[in-house]
């Protein structure tokens, strides 16, 4: 990520940040920026020394990015490698022999429930990309 972002609090380990366009709008205005500015939190697991009003650049640990990488990519692809080989057993389970479109139709079904459970762990795990300052402009 490119992107710079303003400190609007600090704590041990985590802060709270405003993209620089937001904070750039609303430096005319004499409203409340908590409602009209987006805020997230990030890690500070580096305990850079930040302070609110300071730039920063935010970004994943390559251990998280690995891991991102396997779940959303390599898990899908294996699940269908393995729908292919898994026509064979069910298709004798049904007393059929396999077919191309049987080998088809298992590949899409597994790819299908892979994606499923990819979606189902990133919908409920807690901050599942570990986003953390990575830089002090």
């Amino acid at each position: 990520m490119n992107a710079q972002y303003i400190v609007i609090s600090a704590d041990n380990d985590s802060v709270t940040l405003t993209p620089l366009d937001d904070a750039k709008a609303c430096a005319g205005c004499s409203g409340n920026c908590t409602a009209c500015s987006v805020r997230f939190s990030v890690a500070n697991s580096r305990h850079l020394d930040v302070k609110p009003g300071q730039k920063v650049k935010i970004g994943m640990s390559a251990r998280h990015e690995a891991l991102q990488g396997i779940l959303s990519l390599v898990f899908p692809i294996l699940c269908a490698v393995g729908g292919f080989f898994a026509a064979q057993p069910i298709a004798s389970l049904f007393g059929k022999t396999v077919t191309e479109g049987m080998q088809a139709f298992c590949v899409l079904v597994f790819l299908a429930a892979a994606c499923i459970i990819v979606l189902l762990i990133t919908r409920h795990r807690i901050n599942p990309e570990k986003l953390e300052i990575t830089e002090i402009c």
